[in-house]
Order: structure tokens, then sequence, then C-alpha cells
């Protein structure tokens, strides 16, 4: 009964990691990409300010 109950604990705790271990990838990816795509706004609105109009 002992060995059953650790190989339910063990197959719940790689369930829980399977599904939490990429939803913190994501996460962070996420957060990457809102970091980086304000500073990339940021970037351009300094090249249009720089670029000379060609009118």
């Amino acid at each position: 009964m002992k060995a059953l109950k650790t190989v339910a604990v063990a197959l719940g705790v790689t369930l829980a990691a399977l599904i939490i271990i990429p939803l913190v990838v994501l996460a962070g990816l996420f957060v990457w990409l809102k970091l980086t795509e304000e500073s990339d706004e940021e970037t351009l609105e300094l090249d249009q300010e720089a670029a000379p109009s060609v009118t």
C-alpha cells in the first residue's frame, strides 16, 4: 500500500511539473517580449526623429 501511495505521489508531481514548467517558460518569454518591445519602440522613435524627412 505504501508503494502504491509513493507511485501516486510521484505521478502527481510529474504531471504538475509537466504543466508548471512550460507555463513558467511562457510567462518568462512574455515578460521578455514586453521588455524588449518597449525598448524597440523607443529606438524607433529616436530613429524617426533623427532621420531627415524626404519630401
